[in-house]
């Protein structure tokens, strides 16, 4: 058993030398270099100041900055007139940012204590803005329902104007038939019955003559002539003049009657058609135009007065919504929220504001330093220079 435990070590052994070795890093590798980390100088008093007045007045910040550290580092007696600017302008900035977040604190709580008011008289509000809520929306059905009306009385008007042209186009229409009909007439009494008449045709041209005849035959009939003398015109007609008897004669005499009155009657058909015009279907017409520019105008009034009525019902439902308990829930978070970030942004404006006046606060008697800023605040005030210290006293300013 020994003696086959070496020889499986000899083969493991052999096959290990065998194998390839690993390829191993150079000796004289370079390792790896390690990312360069910048670092970034800590934030002085001066910047966290600057940072804080750049939400109030960022373009004036960007041309103090790099002109403040040459005037806050200036003794008093070596300071150059634009130096001296740059430190009121420093003091200008410092009681104007000041101001505005003390009027944000003094405007977040007069917020809260106007919603406490409201609060206090909810109900009473409340039930009085349903009551003119209800009244305002019943304005707005009363507005719609005439908007309706005055919207079907156009319809209307504008149907009645269409029928009335209508009236008109068929009155002169019929007039312009009676028109025709007369110039029609007209004309065969003017040239057919003239010709037939005084026998102008040759005996040759009976075709023409016969022609003629039957015009004034039909004409006639149109004349509701009597049925005896529609019977004898032709025969009487077909005559040469000088043969008619007399009967024949009165028979000419009768039908040329005949015809005049008829073109007579035609032509006053046609002058009473054109009056009748004049008098009814031209004045519907009229009357219907004014019927529709009436309708429209009362649907403007009613346009108007239904989209006012909607405007004043929203706002009412709005003033109703917001009494409702759990909008005045919503608004007190809401100014309670408002009024802890003013007061929040005031204190922490008053923290680096203590932490610059301390920065540069006026040295120990006898220091030889430049001159720092005085202010009102109590971090200043609670750095005043020692009785007989040789320092130059800086320039006041208002901080908060």
């Amino acid at each position: 058993v020994q003696a086959k435990s070496a020889e499986v070590c000899h083969l493991v052994q052999k096959q290990q030398a065998a194998m390839p070795k690993r390829a191993g890093a150079p000796a004289n590798a370079r390792a790896a270099k390690a990312p360069k980390v910048v670092e970034v100088p800590p934030q002085t008093p001066v910047d966290a100041l600057l940072e804080t007045l750049a939400q109030h007045a960022p373009a004036d910040i960007d041309t103090l900055r790099p002109a403040l550290p040459q005037a806050l580092g200036a003794k008093a007696e070596e300071r150059q007139p634009f130096q001296q600017m740059v430190l009121d302008t420093l003091k200008k900035l410092i009681a104007d940012a000041s101001g505005s977040r003390a009027a944000a604190v003094h405007a977040a709580e007069a917020a809260v204590i106007e919603h406490t008011a409201l609060e206090a008289d909810a109900a009473a509000r409340l039930e009085a803005a349903q009551q003119e809520e209800s009244a305002m929306k019943q304005r707005e059905v009363d507005a719609t329902s005439a908007l309706a009306a005055a919207e079907a009385d156009k319809r209307s008007a504008d149907g009645a104007l269409g029928a009335a042209k209508t009236a008109l186009a068929s009155a002169e229409s019929a007039a312009q038939a009676k028109e025709e009909a007369a110039r029609a007439a007209e004309g065969v009494v003017g040239d057919e019955w003239i010709v037939i008449k005084d026998g102008a045709l040759a005996g040759k041209d009976w075709r023409a003559r016969d022609k003629h005849i039957k015009k004034v035959v039909a004409l006639l009939g149109e004349a509701t002539a009597p049925a005896s003398l529609c019977a004898a015109a032709p025969a009487t007609l077909k005559e040469r003049p000088e043969n008619r008897g007399p009967f024949a004669k009165a028979t000419v005499d009768h039908t040329e009657q005949a015809l005049h009155n008829h073109v007579a009657a035609l032509l006053a058909e046609r002058d009473a058609a054109l009056a009748a015009i004049k008098l009814t279907e031209a004045q519907a017409v009229a009357a219907a135009h004014s019927a529709v520019e009436e309708a429209s105008s009362r649907v403007s009034v009613a346009q108007d007065a239904s989209i006012s009525a909607q405007n004043a019902w929203v706002d009412a439902n709005a003033r109703v919504s917001g009494l409702m308990s759990e909008k005045l829930a919503e608004r007190r978070e809401e100014v309670a929220a408002q009024l802890e970030e003013a007061r929040a942004a005031e204190k922490n404006f008053q923290a680096v504001l203590a932490t610059f006046e301390a920065s540069t606060a006026p040295p120990a008697a006898g220091a030889d330093s430049p001159v720092a800023l005085e202010t009102t605040s109590a971090a200043t005030a609670t750095a005043q220079p020692a009785a007989g210290a040789d320092s130059p006293g800086a320039p006041e300013t208002t901080g908060a």
